[in-house]
C-alpha cells in the first residue's frame, strides 16, 4: 500500500492548498463584503465547501478503489469491538447532555452572551435564515463526514508511511488545526485539539464511523446556537450587523 504521485498531491492539497483557500479565498472574501451582500457570500461559502469537501473525499475513495487498498485501512469498515460500544455510550450520554443545556442556555440571555463573544470572529460564518441554516446543516454533515475521512482515515494513513503512529496522529491533529486557520490563533488551537480528540475516537473504535457522527453533531449544534444567539441580540439591538434583514423562527 505504498502512496502514488497521487496520494502526494492529495496530502498537499489537505496540507497547504485546502487552508490557503480558506484563509485567502473563502473566509476573507465573506469579512470584506458588503454587509448587504454577506448573504450572497455566506451561501455561496457553505456550497463551496460541501462542493470541495466531497470531490476531495470521491477522489480519496476512487483513489482507493483503484489501486485495490483494504478498506479497513481507510477507516471506512465499521468494526464492533468493545471500543465501539464505549464510545456509543458515552456519545449518547453526552448528546443527552447537551441537549438538556442548550434547552436551558436558549433562554438564558447571559448564556447566549458568552455564546456571541466565543463566536464573534466568525459572526459573518454563521447562518441567519432558514435558507442559510438548511445549507449550513447540509455543511455541517458533509464536515462529518469528509473531514473525518481526508484528515483522520487518509491523512493519518498517508503520515504512517515515514511517521511512528502517535507522529503521525499529531501531525494531522495539526493540520487539521491549520485547515480553520481563518478561525484565527484561537480557532486554530480548538480545532486542532478536536482533532485529536477524533483521532482518539477513531484509534479506539478502529473505524471512522463514530467520528463522523460526533463531527457531524457538534457542527450542527454550534449553528443552531449561533443562529438564535446573534438572532436575540440582532432582536434587541436592531443596528447591531445582521448581515439578513430578517431572522425566521
Amino acid at each position: 500500500m505504498t502512496p502514488v504521485a497521487l496520494d502526494h498531491l492529495l496530502a498537499l492539497a489537505l496540507a497547504v492548498l485546502f487552508p490557503l483557500r480558506a484563509a485567502l479565498f473563502g473566509y476573507r472574501r465573506l469579512t470584506a463584503a458588503e454587509p448587504a451582500d454577506v448573504p450572497r457570500v455566506r451561501l455561496w461559502l457553505y456550497r463551496q465547501g460541501i462542493a470541495i469537501q466531497w470531490a476531495l473525499a470521491a477522489a480519496i475513495v476512487a483513489l482507493w478503489a483503484w489501486q485495490g487498498r483494504p478498506w479497513h485501512a481507510l477507516g471506512v469498515v465499521p468494526r464492533l469491538t468493545w471500543g465501539l460500544l464505549g464510545v456509543t455510550v458515552g456519545l449518547a450520554i453526552v448528546v443527552v447532555y447537551v441537549l438538556v443545556q442548550r434547552g436551558k442556555a436558549l433562554e438564558d440571555d447571559e448564556a447566549l452572551a458568552r455564546v456571541r463573544r466565543q463566536m464573534r470572529n466568525l459572526e459573518r460564518m454563521m447562518p441567519r435564515g432558514a435558507e442559510e441554516m438548511r445549507w449550513f446543516n447540509r455543511l455541517a454533515v458533509t464536515a462529518g463526514v469528509c473531514e473525518e475521512l481526508l484528515y483522520r482515515g487518509y491523512l493519518i494513513w498517508y503520515l504512517g508511511h515515514w511517521l511512528a503512529l502517535v507522529p503521525a496522529v499529531l501531525v494531522a491533529g495539526v493540520v487539521f488545526g491549520f485547515g480553520h486557520a481563518y478561525q484565527g490563533p484561537r480557532g486554530i488551537a480548538v480545532t486542532t485539539m478536536v482533532g485529536l480528540f477524533m483521532s482518539a475516537i477513531f484509534l479506539l473504535t478502529g473505524s471512522l464511523i463514530a467520528c463522523m457522527v460526533f463531527h457531524a453533531l457538534m457542527d450542527l449544534h454550534a449553528g443552531h446556537v449561533a443562529r438564535v444567539a446573534f438572532a436575540r441580540e440582532e432582536a434587541v439591538s436592531p443596528t447591531v450587523y445582521t448581515g439578513e434583514p430578517t431572522w425566521d423562527g
